[in-house]
């Protein structure tokens, strides 16, 4: 079959006949060259170059020795590199010489000649074609964001339906310049398709940088986030992305190194297809990916660039930049107690030494003609990486010089087992970046402190000149200075109580600040995502999760690094409030009539312990987010994201269809209580099965009043969010301590006795975030802009 890349291959050598389309073959079968000739006798073998494919190559990599047949570093015979090899009777250069010997004609049947005539004729359409698409693919980006590899193909009657000529038209989704009236291929290939691998290694110098020190100097959220988990550590992250990016990028280094094939198959339509190798037609990698139309198969490989040099010269970099030694005065892992001088002169014998074992062209050669030994570059490798690394990792260093020693003549490893060894270098290289950036972290733990609320306010006005303005902070600060002032709340200190209205400027900023926080939990100004992951650092700034500020239009400007603590406050008190209503539904359920007892002569008698116990029920039967009720939803943005929520939305339905039986089901146990213990008769039982005119009860009131505008439910948050608001005042502004001896405690409230330590939790959780919000924009709320009506 057609093994053609344009732009590299002569037209003129695809002149030849072909066979008949009934022995055209898939990727796993023979493939024939173009320019190779037809036979001209029935009974002639074929000639058929080895077959490839992405998964597996000619030889089975535990089987594929390193050193091909046994051979030897010392004996081995090496030819020059620009010697052209031998040449064999098989080889195509050969075949198509004028001067070769023509083989004598053989009669054949009619039926034989209309074949080779068809045949002859596709060829020959092909080759025009061809002759058009050479040179003319390029990349075309829609409006839509799609990436397109096109082609112009000027449309002529054929009557091959297998021809160039009768390939797809233009995508309905193609740029404008592009219609389908236009002369044209479209194939909808995406340069970044996970099925095209990346030509650098995973772990490189680009998705390290990050970790170094001036970098986590300069990341506004990674300092923040710092000063609210004082154990934060950086941790690799491991998405189902990133792993299988890793393994398309090694297996094909793998293959690669193994047949010299950096191939990648798409068809027609631009799908991921089983590889059609046209390694045979460019023998060296290109330096920039080369495309090879095969129109008669409806197939397009690209030749890739070669992967190992780009990752012999990145493991040289990375290496580099970790053993580097720190020119501040803060200590590193990497130098314990070794003075300054005496690791710069370390550092520069070691680097001589890597560069002279991962000279990358040499190996290259070395490689070409299977005589690099790998076993001695990561022995210097591990040499050096143990007079850098903590001592927790001097395991794996052994493990991988170990596995690189087999590769060595004579012990029986494979490439395989070579690429196993890189690959665990390069692992090995980012936990000990991820240690020198963690204990840098700690060290300068105090610093951090110190200079965040300058730092953080610098950066909040030279990043962004739209949050200028504030007009969204202004609106928000107002609002709940005239809430207070509507509401006439008064600050109580122990001994006495002050009215908002005599309050000073500054205090008035404060409680304006706090009372904002707590409508922003308690209501959120915008939907809020379920599914929405939490912003940590706990991975490497380049894998952590997008800042979701865009998503967040109407939060205050000057609160943009604390939206996914907002967020999840936001759920906690929704989970709260709904706790809350379920102990209140409980209280109901306990004290209804009955159709037996319209009205009881003994009313049950409701226990601390009941209600304590109710509530760690619904902890456990109750589903994720249970609160979600409660919440502005943001509605699904895609077809996948929909399926997700349509699937939480059940789950949380049956979880609280368990909750409502559990709630009913004690509230009937208690409701069955003897009232005196002592007068129960011998052998009686409580049983713990709801009664039907119970449950019936419960279902009707959870259905009407657990939904968003409830009154009810309405009356009970703003309840909940009042009983919030003392505690959160008491721990700021009266003691002035985050962390007092003394817990503050929420004053007594109907049916909120039973959730006081949640309340506090809630409480002091806000308490950390106001406090640090304080102290960097306290200064700016205070402006007259902001204050000017007070």
């Amino acid at each position: 079959m057609d093994d053609l890349a344009h732009e590299s291959v002569p037209i003129h050598s695809l002149a030849r006949k072909r066979k008949a389309d009934t022995d055209d073959c898939d990727v796993n079968d023979n493939v024939r060259d173009a320019s190779e000739p037809m036979p001209s006798k029935l009974n002639d073998p074929p000639i058929v170059p080895p077959r490839l494919s992405l998964e597996t190559s000619q030889h089975h990599p535990s089987q594929s020795a390193w050193f091909p047949n046994g051979l030897s570093v010392a004996n081995s015979p090496l030819s020059s590199p620009s010697s052209p090899p031998s040449a064999s009777p098989s080889s195509p250069s050969q075949v198509d010489s004028p001067s070769r010997a023509k083989r004598p004609r053989i009669d054949t049947s009619p039926a034989l000649k209309s074949n080779k005539r068809a045949a002859t004729k596709r060829a020959q359409e092909l080759v025009t074609a061809l002759q058009m698409l050479q040179g003319s693919w390029r990349w075309v980006t829609s409006r839509s964001g799609d990436t397109r590899l096109v082609a112009p193909i000027p449309r002529q009657p054929s009557s091959d339906p297998t021809s160039a000529h009768d390939l797809p038209p233009t995508s309905p989704t193609s740029p404008d310049s592009i219609t389908p009236s236009s002369s044209r291929i479209v194939i909808p290939i995406d340069p970044c398709s996970p099925h095209i691998p990346v030509r650098h290694p995973p772990i490189n110098k680009d998705t390290l940088k990050e970790l170094d020190l001036e970098a986590i100097m300069r990341n506004p959220q990674l300092r923040h986030d710092f000063l609210f988990d004082s154990g934060l550590q950086f941790r690799a992250a491991a998405s189902r992305r990133k792993r299988d990016q890793a393994e398309t990028y090694w297996r094909a280094v793998l293959l690669e190194l193994e047949t010299g094939c950096t191939c990648v198959t798409f068809d027609i339509h631009g799908r991921p297809h089983s590889l059609v190798c046209v390694c045979k037609r460019l023998p060296t990698p290109p330096a920039d990916p080369v495309i090879a139309c095969l129109p008669l198969r409806r197939r397009l490989t690209l030749r890739m660039p070669s992967r190992i040099r780009p990752l012999l010269k990145e493991l040289l970099v990375v290496l580099l930049s970790i053993i580097k030694p720190q020119a501040s005065a803060v200590s590193s892992v990497q130098g314990g107690n070794v003075p300054y001088q005496q690791r710069v002169k370390q550092h520069a014998e070691q680097a001589q030494k890597l560069r002279s074992v991962l000279d990358a062209e040499l190996i290259d050669q070395e490689m070409k003609h299977g005589l690099y030994d790998p076993s001695g570059t990561f022995r210097v490798i591990g040499e050096v990486l143990k007079s850098h690394c903590a001592p927790m990792r001097d395991q794996a260093v052994d493990s991988m010089v170990q596995m690189a020693d087999r590769c060595a003549p004579g012990g029986g490893g494979s490439k395989a087992d070579a690429i196993a060894a890189m690959r665990e270098c390069f692992e090995i290289l980012e936990l000990m970046k991820l240690d020198i950036a963690n204990h840098q972290m700690q060290t300068l733990r105090p610093y951090i402190i110190h200079s965040s609320p300058d730092f953080e306010l610098r950066m909040f006005r030279e990043q962004d000149q739209s949050r200028a303005s504030l007009l969204i902070t202004r609106q928000w600060l107002v609002s709940a200075h005239r809430r207070l002032e509507s509401t006439q709340y008064a600050l109580k200190y122990p001994t006495r109580s002050l009215p908002f209205k005599t309050l000073g400027k500054r205090t008035r900023v404060i409680l304006s600040a706090l009372k904002g926080l707590i409508d922003l939990v308690f209501n959120p100004p915008s939907p809020v995502p379920l599914s929405s992951p939490i912003i940590t650092t706990t991975a490497p700034s380049h894998l952590t999760v997008p800042t979701i500020i865009p998503q967040l239009p109407d939060y205050p400007e000057t609160l943009y690094l604390d939206h996914s603590r907002l967020i999840q406050l936001s759920k906690d008190s929704a989970d709260l409030t709904t706790i809350y209503m379920f102990l209140m539904l409980y209280r109901q359920l306990v004290f209804a009539s009955s159709p037996e007892h319209p009205s009881p002569r003994c009313p049950a008698v409701i226990e601390d312990t009941d209600l304590r116990a109710i509530k760690e029920e619904i902890y456990e039967v109750g589903p994720h987010n249970i609160g979600r009720c409660f919440l502005p939803i943001r509605s699904a943005t895609s077809h996948h994201q929909a399926q997700h929520e349509a699937k939480d939305l059940e789950q949380w339905t049956s979880g609280m269809q368990s909750v409502v039986l559990q709630v009913t089901s004690r509230a009937s146990e208690v409701r069955r209580r003897v009232p005196h213990p002592k007068a129960a008769l011998p052998g009686s039982t409580l049983s713990a099965a709801p009664e039907p005119h119970v449950l019936k009860l419960a279902e009707s009131w959870t259905e009407k009043h657990l939904r968003m505008d409830s009154p009810l439910g309405t009356l009970m948050r703003d309840r909940l969010r009042d009983a919030v608001f003392d505690v959160l005042v008491e721990t700021v502004l009266i003691r002035g301590n985050i962390t007092p001896q003394r817990e503050a405690r929420p004053r007594a409230a109907a049916g909120l006795e039973p959730l006081a330590d949640e309340i506090r939790q809630l409480a002091e959780r806000l308490a950390k975030l106001a406090v640090l919000h304080l102290n960097v924009f306290q200064t700016v709320y205070e402006q007259d802009e902001f204050s000017s009506e007070w």
